[in-house]
C-alpha cells in the first residue's frame, strides 16, 4: 500500500514542507511509499523534502495545453468545467498510479476555504475509481461551503480535521466521518541554524505578514494601517528589533513583497527581514523559537511559534487560526481578525501579549506535549478505514 500527496505542490509554501514532512514522521513509512505531486523537485530537493517524501513532477504545460486551454475556456461559461479541463492535464498521470489498495491524502490544510479547486477534482476522481481518500489536516468555515464542497466531502473516507470549529460547521451538514487531531506540523522539531545578527542586539519580535491578511501588496488598506500603527508603536514605546519573517514565497504570495516595502517605509536598523529564502521549515521554526514574541499571518509559521512555547499573536482570515488557538486554550484577544479589524486592536493584542508573555508561555508549555502527542492517534483511525 502506498500513499499519494496530490496537493503537495512544493516547499515554496513552507506550509505545504511542513505538512509532508509532518505526515511522513506520523505514517512512519518508509518514503518509497509516499508519493508527493511536487511542482518544484530542485526547490524540494533543497529544503530535503525528497527525504521524507518521494517527489514525482507535475506534468509541465507545453504550447499546445495552452492553446486548447485556451479555446476551451472560449466555448465554456462554466467555470468548474473549465478548471476541470486544466486539472485533468495537470492531474491525471498521477492519480492513474493508484491502485485499489493506495490512499490519496489531500494534504491542502486550508484548500476549502477558498473557491472550488484541485481538491475536489482528484476526490471526485478516485470516488468514482473505487479508491480511498482523506482529507488530510483540513479546515474549513460555515461560509467556505458550497454545493460542489459538501458532495466532495462526502466522497472522502475520512476527514482529518486540525481543529474542533471545523467539525462542529461539517457536524451542521451530517457530515460524521471526522476526527480532530492537531496539525501535521505540530510533530516538526526545530533545527538549530545560524540566527539574523538582531539577536545580539536585544530581543526580537517576529512578525510575518501575507497578502492575504494585507488585503493586497501594498500599505493602504485598513488593517495595513493597524500594521503601521503597531510597528510605529514597537520602535516608539519599546527597544525590541524587528525581524519580520517571511513564510510563503511562491509567486502571487510572496511575503517577501510585503515585507521589503515595510523595511523600505521605516528605515530603521531595528528591522531586518530573515533570509527565509535559504532556511527550511524547521530552520525558520528555530528562528521563531527564539523570538521574545511572535505574530503571524501564515497558519504553520504560528503552529511553529505554538510548539515552541512562544507567546503569538494570530492574524486570523478563516476558520482556522481562531481553532487552533480555541484548542490549544489561547486567549479570545490572541486571535486578531485581519477581515474585520478594528482601529487599535492590534496594538491591544500585542500589549496583552507583552503584559502576559510568562503566563501565556507557561499555558503553553504545560499543554504543548499532550496537545502534540494526540497527532499520533491519527496513525490508529487511519489504519480502520
Amino acid at each position: 500500500m502506498k500513499y499519494y500527496f496530490p496537493i503537495h505542490l512544493n516547499g515554496g509554501n513552507r506550509g505545504c514542507e511542513a505538512i509532508s514532512k509532518g505526515t511522513a514522521l506520523i505514517l512512519k513509512e518508509k518514503k518509497e511509499n509516499l508519493i508527493g505531486l511536487c511542482t518544484n523537485i530542485e526547490l524540494d530537493h533543497r529544503l530535503k523534502v525528497d527525504e521524507f517524501v518521494t517527489l514525482y513532477p507535475m506534468r509541465p504545460r507545453n504550447l499546445i495545453s495552452c492553446i486548447r486551454n485556451k479555446l476551451y475556456s472560449m466555448v465554456e461559461s462554466d467555470e468548474w468545467k473549465r478548471k476541470q479541463f486544466s486539472y485533468r492535464y495537470e492531474y491525471m498521470s498521477f492519480l492513474n498510479q493508484l491502485k485499489e489498495d493506495d490512499i490519496m491524502l489531500s494534504t491542502g490544510g486550508d484548500m476549502m476555504c477558498y473557491r472550488e479547486n484541485q481538491v475536489i477534482y482528484t476526490v471526485n476522481y478516485l470516488y468514482k475509481r473505487g479508491i480511498r481518500s482523506i482529507l488530510w489536516g483540513c479546515s474549513i468555515g460555515e461560509n467556505n461551503i458550497t454545493p460542489l464542497k459538501l458532495k466532495a466531502l462526502k466522497q472522502f473516507s475520512l476527514i482529518y480535521a486540525r481543529e474542533t470549529l471545523t467539525q462542529e460547521v461539517l457536524a451542521n451538514y451530517n457530515i460524521n466521518n471526522v476526527v480532530v487531531y492537531p496539525d501535521p506540523a505540530f510533530v516538526l522539531e526545530p533545527i538549530k541554524c545560524q540566527l539574523p545578527k538582531c539577536f545580539s542586539l536585544g530581543q526580537v519580535v517576529g512578525i510575518n505578514l501575507s497578502n492575504y491578511v494585507m488585503g493586497g501588496f501594498a500599505l493602504n488598506t485598513e488593517f495595513a494601517k493597524e500594521v503601521d500603527d503597531l510597528i510605529k508603536h514597537i520602535l516608539l514605546t519599546t527597544d525590541n528589533q524587528i525581524l519580520l519573517i517571511p513564510h510563503v514565497l511562491w509567486k502571487g504570495q510572496d511575503d517577501r513583497i510585503i515585507s521589503n516595502l515595510i523595511k523600505e517605509k521605516y528605515h530603521s536598523d531595528r528591522i531586518s527581514i530573515l533570509d527565509s529564502n535559504s532556511l527550511n521549515y524547521c530552520q525558520i521554526r528555530f528562528v521563531i523559537s527564539k523570538c521574545r514574541c511572535f505574530i503571524g499571518a501564515r497558519t504553520h509559521s504560528v503552529i511553529s511559534a505554538y510548539s515552541t512555547c512562544t507567546p503569538a499573536i494570530a492574524l486570523g482570515y478563516s476558520i482556522k487560526s481562531k481553532g487552533i488557538a480555541k484548542d490549544l486554550n489561547m486567549p479570545q484577544n490572541t486571535v486578531v481578525n485581519s477581515a474585520n479589524i478594528k482601529k487599535g486592536e492590534l496594538i491591544n493584542a500585542f500589549s496583552f501579549l507583552s503584559n502576559n508573555e510568562n503566563e501565556l508561555r507557561n499555558q503553553l508549555k504545560m499543554k504543548i506535549d499532550k496537545y502534540t502527542k494526540r497527532t499520533w492517534n491519527i496513525l490508529e483511525v487511519k489504519n480502520k478505514i
